[in-house]
C-alpha cells in the first residue's frame, strides 16, 4: 500500500508522492454471498456440487490477465468496414474488421457454453439457471459479445420449436446444430428495427417474394437456397458480423413473416470457379453510439436476399416472441451481473481508500450507501434468478422438488407457470435494466474523480460499463413498451385473476405477518388499479410504469422475505425488513401509492446499531476491520 497523503514534507511530482492502488479483488465467485446464496435456491445439492469447480473456472478466467486483455483490444481497435479495394473494386461480401480481442472472447464465450448449455441435456430442468450462473460472471468481462450469444440463443431456440416438423435432410437441423456448439459455432443476427418504427414492427417496409428456386442441392436444398428473396433496409442490426440472420419482412398478403438467411452464399462463376458472395445484404453504414463501441451495429441494405420461412406464414410476431423472452433474459442477468461487479469494484476501494484520515468504509454516509447498493443488486439478482429458474422450467419440465417449502415460490405448471413468466421477463429487463444505470452511477461516484474516468486500456473501467449499460434500458424494448406490454397482458382475458392466485398463494406462505400484511395491502392495492383500469384501457396504460415498477417492488419482497424464511439467515431478513416495512431500497420513483414505502411497523436503526447492520449487510461475517472499531477515529466537524 502507498504511503499515507501527509506523510511526508517532500513536494510530490508527477511520478513521486502518493499515487493510489487498488488492492487485489477477492475471489469474484467465493467472495459473492448473495450470488451464492441465490443459487443454492434454485440449484438442487448435486448440480450445485457438480457445476461449483466450472464456475470458479469461468469466475477465475473472467478475472484473468487475458480476458482482460481481450475486453480492452475490444474496445481500442473498434469496428469499422471496407467496402471497395484499393482498386474501388467492391468486394464480393463487405469486409466488416474487428479486433481480436472481440473474436477471442466471443469464442471464450461459447466455449463456456453461454449459448450451448440451454440445449444440451447436462443439467436437465435446471440448464438455463446453469447457464445464466455462468453468464453472470461471463457478461461483464464479455465486451458485449454476450449481444451476439444472446442473440444466437433466440435463434436457436426459434429452431427448436419448429426442428421437429422438419425432415431430417433439411438445412435448419445444421443450423441448430451449429448455433449450439462450443467449438465449431455460429452467431445469428437479430434484425427487425427499422426507420417506420423501432417497436412497432408493423410499419416494417422490408417485403419477402416468394421466389423458389427451379433446381435445389439435395431434397431440401442448402442454407442459401431458400424460397423467399428478400429486399428492404433495416436500421439496427446488431451481431452485424454473424453467420445468419433472423428478420421480419411482409410478404403479399401485408403481414409480417419470420425469416431466417445466411449472411453469404456460394456461386459458380461463368468458369466452374464457385466463389462466396454476399447473400445479397450491404453495410451501409456503423452506428457512432453512446457506448457499446465494441459491437458492430450497422444499416444494412437488403437486396434480393435468399431467405427460408420459419414457423407459419404471417405469423411472424408470434414466431419471434420466441427469440424475445431468451434474449431478454440475457440482458437482465447481463445488467445485475455488470451492476454486482461494479460494486464490488466500490467496495473494494472503500476498503483501500482513506478520506479526512479515516478509510472511507467506515465513514458511515459512505458505509450507509454501500449498503443500500447491495440492497438493491439483492433484490435484483433474486427477480433475475427467479424469472431464469421459471423460464427454465416451463421449457423443460417442473422437477418435483419445486413444490417444497424450502424453494422459492415457482407458480405451477402450465397456464399459470406461462402467464407469470411472461409478466415477469418483461417487468424483470425492464425494472432491472432500469435500476442498473442509475446503480452503476452510483457506485462511479463512490470512487470519486476516477470512477468518471473513461481509459479504453483499463479493463475495469466503471465509465465504460455505465455507458454499456444504458443500452439494456433500450433494447429489446424501452421501459414504455415494456410497461404496456405487461399491462396489455395482464388485464387480458384471465390472465390478472390467474396471476393473482400464484401471488396470493406465495404472500400468503409468509410465516412473518408484518412482512406478510404488507405484502398483500400492496398486491391487493395493484389488482384493484389494473382490475378497475379495465374499463379504460388508455388511462391504465398511462400509469403502466408506476404499474410495472410496483409489481417489481412486490414480486421482489416477496423473494427477499421468502429468502430470509427458509433458514433465518440475520442478513437476509434485515434485507427483507429494510425492503418491505422501511421503503428502503426500492425500484426509482416509478410507484404507485402506498406501494413500496415506510409503513407503521417501519424501524429505523441509529447510531452503532445502524452502523453496525450496515456493516453486515455490505461486508457479510468478515469485515475489514473489526467491528468495535467501525466508530473510532471517526473526522471530527
Amino acid at each position: 500500500m502507498a504511503t499515507a497523503p501527509g506523510a511526508s514534507q517532500k513536494p510530490a511530482t508527477a511520478d513521486t508522492g502518493f499515487i493510489f492502488s487498488m488492492p487485489e479483488r477477492d475471489h469474484p465467485l467465493t467472495s459473492d454471498v448473495a450470488f451464492l446464496r441465490v443459487l443454492s435456491w434454485y440449484l438442487p445439492k448435486d448440480i450445485l456440487a457438480a457445476v461449483t469447480p466450472e464456475l470458479a473456472r469461468i469466475a477465475e478466467e473472467a478475472a484473468s490477465d487475458p480476458v482482460k486483455r481481450w475486453t480492452c483490444d475490444a474496445e481500442v481497435r473498434q469496428p469499422y468496414v471496407k467496402t471497395h479495394n484499393v482498386w474501388g473494386a467492391r468486394y464480393d461480401v463487405d469486409n466488416l474488421v474487428t479486433s481480436d480481442g472481440w473474436k477471442n472472447l466471443r469464442s471464450w464465450g461459447a466455449h463456456n457454453g453461454i449459448v450451448a448449455i440451454a440445449y444440451e441435456p447436462q443439467y436437465g430442468q435446471y440448464r438455463r439457471i446453469v447457464q445464466h450462473a455462468k453468464n453472470y460472471f461471463f457478461g461483464p468481462s464479455s465486451a458485449l459479445t454476450g449481444c451476439p450469444l444472446s442473440m444466437t440463443d433466440g435463434a436457436a431456440k426459434l429452431l427448436a420449436e419448429v426442428l421437429p416438423t422438419l425432415p431430417p435432410s433439411h438445412p435448419f437441423h445444421e443450423v441448430y446444430r451449429r448455433l449450439t456448439s462450443r467449438t465449431d459455432n455460429w452467431t445469428s443476427g437479430q434484425w427487425m428495427t427499422e426507420r417506420a418504427g423501432g417497436s412497432d414492427v408493423q410499419n416494417t417496409e422490408t417485403w419477402a417474394t416468394y421466389a423458389p428456386l427451379s433446381q435445389k442441392t439435395g431434397g431440401h436444398g442448402r442454407l442459401d437456397e431458400g424460397d423467399y428473396l428478400v429486399s428492404g433496409f433495416k436500421f439496427f442490426s446488431s451481431a452485424t458480423d454473424a453467420d445468419i440472420a433472423v428478420l421480419l419482412a411482409k410478404t403479399e398478403s401485408g403481414k409480417l413473416s419470420a425469416f431466417l438467411a445466411p449472411l453469404t452464399k456460394q456461386i459458380t462463376d461463368a468458369d466452374g470457379k464457385v466463389r462466396i458472395v454476399s447473400n445479397g445484404i450491404r453495410i451501409h453504414r456503423l452506428k457512432n453510439k453512446l457506448g457499446t463501441k465494441q459491437l458492430p451495429t450497422a444499416e444494412l441494405e437488403l437486396k434480393d436476399v435468399r431467405a427460408h420461412l420459419v414457423g407459419p406464414l404471417d405469423r411472424g410476431v408470434k414466431t419471434i416472441s420466441h427469440i424475445l423472452n431468451v434474449t431478454r433474459a440475457h440482458a437482465f442477468m447481463g445488467s445485475v451481473a455488470g451492476w454486482r461487479r461494479c460494486l464490488s469494484i466500490a467496495k473494494a476501494f472503500a476498503r483501500a481508500r482513506s478520506t479526512w484520515g479515516v478509510p472511507l468504509w467506515k465513514l458511515p454516509l459512505h458505509l450507509r450507501t454501500l449498503a443500500d447498493m447491495e440492497l438493491k443488486t439483492r433484490a435484483s439478482l433474486h427477480l433475475a434468478f427467479f424469472t431464469v429458474s421459471l423460464m427454465s422450467f416451463t421449457e423443460n419440465g417442473f422437477p418435483p422438488e419445486v413444490g417444497s417449502g424450502t424453494h422459492a415460490a415457482i407458480p405451477k405448471e402450465g397456464a399459470e407457470a406461462r402467464v407469470v413468466l411472461r409478466a415477469l421477463t418483461a417487468t424483470s429487463k425492464a425494472v432491472i435494466a432500469k435500476s442498473t444505470s442509475s446503480g452503476i452511477q452510483e457506485c462511479m461516484e463512490a470512487m470519486g474523480g476516477v470512477g468518471y474516468m473513461d481509459e479504453p486500456d483499463e479493463p475495469e473501467n466503471l465509465a465504460r460499463a455505465f455507458r454499456d449499460s444504458n443500452v439494456n434500458t433500450i433494447w429489446e424494448g424501452t421501459t414504455n413498451v415494456l410497461s404496456s406490454e405487461v399491462v396489455r397482458n395482464l388485464v387480458k382475458d384471465d390472465n390478472l385473476e390467474i396471476f393473482s392466485n400464484w401471488l396470493n398463494r406465495a404472500i400468503a406462505g409468509l410465516t412473518n405477518k408484518d412482512y406478510r400484511e404488507t405484502l398483500s395491502d400492496a398486491w391487493q392495492n395493484l389488482f384493484r388499479k389494473l382490475e378497475g383500469g379495465k374499463g379504460n384501457f388508455i388511462d391504465l396504460l398511462g400509469d403502466g410504469r408506476r404499474i410495472m415498477f410496483s409489481l417489481a417492488w412486490v414480486v421482489m419482497a416477496l423473494l427477499l422475505a421468502a429468502d430470509a424464511q427458509r433458514d433465518g439467515e440475520a442478513v437476509a431478513d434485515e434485507m427483507a425488513r429494510r425492503w418491505i416495512l422501511n421503503g428502503e431500497g426500492g425500484v426509482g420513483e416509478w410507484l404507485l401509492p402506498n406501494i413500496g414505502g415506510s409503513n407503521a411497523k417501519a424501524r429505523f436503526q441509529e447510531g452503532d446499531e445502524r452502523v453496525r447492520w450496515d456493516a453486515r449487510l455490505v461486508w457479510g461475517n468478515t469485515l475489514p476491520e473489526a467491528p468495535q472499531a467501525i466508530r473510532t477515529g471517526q473526522p471530527k466537524i
